[in-house]
């Protein structure tokens, strides 16, 4: 529970940084990766199965981000990273997932009914934001 509370406030957080300036700041998910890390003990929910999936699946989207010359930001990546090693690796494929499937409705909306040209950049967290919340309401008490 406290761990899922520091996850909301960090991706909160996230959102609101990344509509205002367009950033993510990597220092903010490095404390609280420490705090999620103290809740994570706290409340015995760690796992090094979770650690190796996030750090594989996050190394994975730090390459797509060099590769695509920050298409998908460092920040995005990092914070998938601690979402996957954090949250576990079914709900944090599932946030990643829907994250994206989020994204891709909002973008379509934006090049098809508000005519934007499709090398708009628009934010990716608070599109990770509402994918939590809806993994957090589907698995509520598990």
């Amino acid at each position: 529970m406290i761990s899922q509370a520091v996850m909301c406030l960090c991706i909160g957080i996230c959102t609101i940084t990344d509509i205002l300036k367009r950033i993510v700041y990597i220092r903010g998910l490095l404390i609280f990766s420490a705090a999620l890390t103290v809740a994570g003990f706290i409340e015995k929910s760690l796992t090094i199965e979770n650690f190796m999936a996030g750090i594989c699946i996050g190394v994975g989207f730090m390459i797509s981000s060099v590769i695509s010359s920050g298409a998908i930001g460092m920040g995005d990546a990092w914070l998938y990273t601690i979402i996957i090693c954090f949250m576990g690796f079914h709900k944090g494929i599932f946030i990643m997932f829907m994250s994206v499937l989020f994204a891709f409705f909002a973008a379509l909306y934006l090049v098809i009914i508000k005519r934007k040209k499709k090398k708009y950049e628009m934010p990716l967290v608070p599109f990770m934001f509402m994918a939590y919340i809806c993994c957090m309401v589907l698995w509520y008490g598990r």
